[in-house]
């Protein structure tokens, strides 16, 4: 799976190719998607800050753009000690919170919240007064063993997991129960404090809220199961996780994109939610999204797998593009004349993801000179020619009572669909040949970084500027695409008296920046604008 999340979206972007203006505000806007394309140097203060650094904005006369750590150390610039500039992508430094995350979740996974009775990790209990760490069982004393407040810590594990640090536990705890369940005749009480719960209600409850079934089934379908120890089997874990957003969500707009574009066998819209399948990295899923009664954005979670949590998380966040800093963006693009009124009348807007770079670029190489409608039968043949037509392994629906989503299945990997090729495409040799080409590029290297794949991808005969641009907006959730070339935005564009041909949208979208890709979302939203079949670059 080319996974594109934790990826930096310019990691391929040319330090010149933003002006001074986009890249200050970028800073202002703190986005993290900026980290690692450009530094801050500051003036005044002989300090250099990545992008995201949470520090204040210093004055616009005070800052320097500098290509490289390296290169404002050479000049005498020393590192933030907020967002440690000088890290190295992927390493711990480079995303302390993240970081937290998982070491929280590694202790939690060895049982630091397991308290004697259960309860006190839940209850949230207090350290003991010595401050000794050895036996964590409750969370401030989880939190001050890793050196930060109980807030710090449940933050950190929400933006990465979805999930506080007792939810981590009381699903750790349900893990161990279903084992024990499984390969023993426990009774069922006695499962319960074995386990760690506090009591019987709360076992039960917790295990009803995790696999969907009552203790009584859960052992029943286990043992039916011949499922290795640790795997759910027939039994797949539920959970809920909440996305937490920065401003507002336009939900109606990326439901109707989505809903627009499913693909059998893939994905569905159901009661105003979106639901697909994932390929995660122990084993399949399916998401859930879609706000909650209360409006709160939620991902309902079933996960052949518990483990895959955080990269389920992590494929939702980004398939509603979560992590968007929405008001500074909205006002930004507010100054900009004729998009006020499209900001002012779609508050929220976002980029609608997809979890893979190798999904995208599929999509975008098939979809050229073919209708939406075609586009989507060609990869909903894919999906079926991977997996046989039949249902997959995981015959589990995203709650309850088994329906049509039962049949989702993830896309395939690149391999996959170059495997099954004859069985699922039947266009033009030319077209062929392009497909063909990427998907080898693709499957061969499936852990290069995405800028290295979108430069050696622009380098296959039949890809072309929009395909690479669409890829990119899509995959890596690029907040700064030029997508003068898309023949619905030019068309919505001419409608609404923004501009006449593609030229002169790239120049409208230009004095955007670096929020072109949300400009262009906006304007894809303004008005209806039909696509011509045989015009490439017509599908957002």
């Amino acid at each position: 799976m080319t996974s594109t999340r934790g990826a930096a979206a310019f990691d391929a972007l040319p330090f010149d190719a933003l002006p001074f203006d986009a890249k200050y505000t970028a800073i202002d806007a703190r986005d993290a998607r900026f980290d690692g394309a450009f530094y801050t140097a500051v003036l005044t203060t002989s300090i250099y800050c990545r992008p995201s650094c949470p520090a204040p904005t210093p004055k616009r006369e005070n800052v320097r753009f500098l290509r490289t750590a390296a290169e404002a150390q050479v000049q005498g610039f020393r590192p933030c000690l907020r967002c440690f500039p000088e890290a190295l992508p992927g390493s711990a430094a480079w995303d302390p919170a993240a970081t937290l995350a998982g070491r929280a979740q590694a202790l939690i996974a060895d049982g630091a919240l397991d308290s004697d009775g259960g309860g006190a990790a839940d209850a949230g209990g207090s350290p003991d007064a010595s401050g000794a760490t050895g036996a964590l069982s409750t969370v401030p004393a989880l939190a001050a063993h890793l050196g930060v407040s109980v807030r710090t810590l449940n933050r950190a594990l929400v933006e990465s997991t979805g999930a506080p640090a007792v939810a981590h536990a009381r699903s750790r705890r349900a893990r161990g129960a279903f084992r024990l369940l499984a390969s023993t005749d426990l009774p069922v009480a006695d499962v319960a404090f074995a386990a760690g719960f506090g009591s019987v209600r709360q076992f039960n409850d917790t295990i009803r809220s995790v696999f969907g079934r009552s203790p009584v089934e859960l052992r029943t379908a286990a043992r039916r199961s011949a499922a290795a120890p640790g795997r759910v089997g027939d039994a797949p874990v539920r959970l809920s996780a909440r996305l937490i957003v920065r401003g507002d969500l336009n939900w109606g707009g990326l439901a109707s994109w989505f809903a627009a574009r499913t693909v059998t066998g893939l994905d569905r819209f159901d009661k105003g939610n979106y639901v697909r399948a994932l390929a995660l990295p122990h084993a399949r899923g399916v998401v859930r999204l879609g706000p909650d009664a209360s409006g709160v954005l939620r991902a309902r979670l079933t996960l052949d797998d518990a483990r895959d949590l955080a990269a389920a998380v992590a494929a939702a966040r980004h398939l509603a593009d979560a992590d968007a800093d929405v008001p500074g963006i909205e006002a930004a693009l507010g100054r900009t004349p004729w998009l006020r009124p499209l900001v002012a009348a779609r508050p929220g807007t976002r980029i609608p993801g997809i979890p893979t770079l190798h999904e995208a670029a599929l999509r975008a190489i098939t979809g050229q000179q073919i209708t939406v409608a075609a586009g989507q039968r060609l990869m909903a043949a894919a999906v079926g020619a991977v997996n046989g037509g039949a249902p997959p392994g995981n015959r589990h629906d995203d709650g309850g009572a088994p329906t049509s989503s039962s049949l989702l299945r993830p896309f395939p990997s690149a391999g996959e669909a170059l495997a099954t090729l004859d069985g699922w495409f039947r266009g033009p040799a030319s077209r062929r040949r392009t497909i063909e080409d990427a998907l080898t590029l693709l499957a061969g290297t499936p852990d290069a970084p995405p800028g290295d794949l979108l430069e050696r991808l622009a380098r296959v005969k039949g890809i072309g500027p929009w395909t690479l641009a669409y890829t990119r907006l899509r995959a890596l959730g690029d907040p700064d695409v030029d997508l003068g070339g898309d023949v619905a935005l030019a068309n919505n564009a001419r409608a609404l008296g923004i501009a006449e041909g593609r030229s002169a949208l790239s120049a409208a979208l230009d004095g955007t920046r670096p929020w072109r890709s949300y400009a262009a979302a906006h304007l894809w939203a303004a008005t209806p604008a039909p696509t011509p079949a045989t015009t490439p670059g017509g599908k957002p």
